[in-house]
């Protein structure tokens, strides 16, 4: 993603996402703040609108040519009022956008909700509408789940089906990470619209900074204390939610303890099961086994897969791409995941 040309000069592309991977860690979130910062460096206009993962945070800011709006969350109200917030909020902010600083010309969706608000709100502008579906996002929410579906969850997952269909409709072009999403999206919305508009777009990997290298152990002296071991070593980077399967993780890890094997396994990321997962650790008396990292700078990560024996990827149900399998495999890091 190096080297620059004008073939977006004079052109306005707003990128509608959840999160600025800068905020957030998150496979989307990182393809789309790098499609956005590439577009930059080929000359395009480039507006990113998400949603403020932080109170206090700058609400506008650029970064590597990339201009950032940010608008704030909901911090409070029921699931589905929180995700009408994210649909008005994003409509309104890129409005303002079109209408106060630069006509959008493209619009390049990489959620469901913010998807939605650009779309409606810049609907009568007939914007081209790029909706890139990273996973459904019924079985996004639905996935995410511990435990029986309730009303409200079974409610909310209904009316992520009829966002996911309404931004099939109102988009130009409809791109998903893989031909299993694909064939999703076939069987709920019909293969009359997706023939039109359908197309499958693998993602990608920064080749040039996702690396093998020549010495695991100095890799390992490097990144701390955590790394410093000549044990295997298993390594894996995930929020930490219910879909990701790590507590299936720590129980495996526990089952191989017992039976005196000897192992390490980090897992780097944040979220909201932090403290489940590290109680699950204790409990098991796992604490030189299993090693919670939170999050990891951003410009280590590459060296993390490449120090790792093994890279892990315990997903619940639903993965459907796993950049992160594409970026361990570019560090010369074997891998073992679920389907």
């Amino acid at each position: 993603m190096s080297g620059t040309d004008d073939s977006g000069a004079g052109r306005h592309v707003v990128v509608a996402c959840h999160a600025w991977y800068g905020d957030v860690t998150g496979g989307a979130f990182r393809l789309a703040s790098d499609l956005a910062a590439f577009l930059a460096n080929r000359g395009w206009r480039v507006s990113y609108v998400c949603s403020s993962c932080s109170e206090g945070g700058p609400e506008s800011q650029q970064i590597s040519g990339v201009q950032i709006h940010r608008y704030p969350a909901a911090r409070r109200g029921s699931r589905i009022g929180r995700m009408l917030h994210h649909i008005r909020q994003t409509a309104r902010l890129v409005s303002e956008i079109h209408r106060n600083e630069c006509a959008v010309d493209v619009v390049s969706s990489h959620s469901p909700l913010q998807g939605l608000g650009a779309a409606l709100g810049l609907r009568s502008a007939e914007p081209f509408i790029n909706y890139t579906v990273h996973s459904p996002f019924e079985d996004e929410l639905l996935s995410n789940l511990s435990g029986r579906a309730g009303i409200t969850h079974r409610a909310a997952a209904w009316l992520g089906r009829r966002i996911d269909g309404w931004n099939v409709r109102l988009a130009n072009r409809v791109q998903t990470d893989s031909r299993w999403t694909y064939d999703r999206f076939v069987q709920r919305f019909g293969d009359r619209e997706m023939a039109v508009k359908g197309m499958v777009a693998p993602a990608w990997v920064e080749a040039d900074r996702f690396l093998p290298v020549d010495d695991r152990l100095q890799v390992r002296e490097a990144l701390g204390r955590p790394w410093q071991t000549d044990i295997p070593l298993f390594f894996t980077l995930r929020r930490l939610e219910h879909r990701m399967g790590l507590d299936m993780l720590i129980h495996a890890s526990s089952v191989l303890a017992r039976q005196g094997f000897r192992f390490r396994v980090l897992i780097g990321g944040g979220g909201s099961l932090y403290d489940s997962l590290q109680r699950q650790v204790d409990a098991a008396g796992l604490s030189q086994v299993v090693v919670l990292l939170g999050r990891i700078p951003e410009p280590v990560i590459p060296q993390c897969y490449a120090a790792a024996d093994c890279f892990v990827l315990p997903t619940r149900s639903r993965e459907c791409f796993g950049l992160i399998v594409l970026e361990a495999f570019a560090c010369n890091s074997p891998v073992i995941g679920s389907r």
